[in-house]
């Protein structure tokens, strides 16, 4: 079948929620905590070099959805060039703002073909590496969909769809609880993975409409809104729906937000002060990386951990 000309951004930016599955037979979830860590971390360091603007994930057993914004503008060279060496900043050789291909480069920076082909052939490379008996060939079913999300609730409507999918496929009991989409990671570490994109998309999208500008109300709606939306598919009566959204407008007890934070340093290497994490990281990958490495951090508290992929190659 031909394929579908991609709607590309306009004057305003666009807005996508995007999504791919795996090829093999229904059923099979081969994606386990260390394939689901890998590819959000290959979506964070996409993030640093391409301009797309990720919103919040999801990635299950078989499948991922990403909701991002692909914006109008275009880097100048020199800013194509500060961000390109910066992320490659091992390369010998370094792309100069002069260089005919900036203008090639900045296109592509802000184009979700590119930005999904960069995740996915990299996960794709890895996965068939790192499987027992070592893997060939594709691993996505086809190319990923796309769907352009209107000015209107799309955007608020899609990112709360996406967030209740592991609750949908009855792996939590609470969309706080499944770590590996955005809100499970935003209510696990205390922060969001994109904090900044969507303090910035997510008011300019809905513009004089917007209800919440600032992270905290922002958090406090999607956990007022995913309450309702939770108390509907369980059969709630209107009563108790509402009763779910006044209990979730308060924040959260400080033993269950503990609790979510155990869960989600589980998988820690090192734990404790910044300055103890640094100082055992150095002795087991060395002063460089260990200083490079980003820490997570519980917000309010001076404790850290340095987390690392499990049984990934290094």
């Amino acid at each position: 079948m031909p394929r579908t000309r991609r709607i590309k951004p306009n004057d305003m930016g666009i807005y996508y929620h995007l999504m791919n599955r795996i090829a093999g037979e229904p059923g099979e979830y081969p994606f386990g905590d260390t394939e689901k860590e890998m590819l959000i971390r290959l979506l964070k360091d996409a993030s640093c070099l391409f301009t797309v603007e990720p919103l919040g994930y999801q990635i299950m057993g078989n499948h991922w959805h990403i909701i991002c914004h692909a914006p109008a503008e275009v880097l100048s060279p020199a800013a194509v060039a500060e961000r390109y060496n910066r992320f490659y900043k091992e390369r010998k050789t370094l792309l100069l703002p002069e260089d005919p291909n900036c203008a090639r480069i900045a296109a592509d920076m802000r184009d979700i073909s590119c930005f999904m082909r960069w995740i996915q052939q990299r996960f794709t490379t890895w996965f068939n590496r790192t499987r027992p008996t070592r893997r060939r060939g594709t691993l996505w079913a086809g190319r990923f969909k796309s769907t352009v999300l209107g000015r209107d609730t799309a955007l608020w409507e899609c990112l709360c769809y996406v967030e209740m999918n592991a609750l949908r496929a009855g792996l939590v009991d609470n969309p706080a609880d499944y770590r590996f989409g955005s809100w499970g990671e935003w209510c696990g570490s205390g922060q969001h993975p994109f904090a900044q994109n969507l303090l910035r998309c997510l008011p300019a999208y809905e513009g004089t409409e917007a209800r919440s500008t600032t992270l905290a109300a922002i958090q406090s709606r999607f956990r007022v809104d995913l309450a309702r939306r939770l108390a509907c598919e369980e059969g709630e009566s209107t009563e108790k729906i509402e009763e779910a959204m006044t209990a979730a407008a308060a924040r959260p007890r400080f033993t269950l937000r503990l609790g979510r934070r155990v869960r989600y340093w589980s998988d820690g290497l090192i734990i404790g002060r910044k300055i103890f994490v640094r100082e055992m990281a150095a002795r087991v990958f060395g002063t460089k990386r260990a200083m490079e490495h980003r820490l997570e951090q519980a917000d309010g508290k001076d404790i850290c951990a340095y987390r690392r992929l499990h049984s990934l190659p290094t």
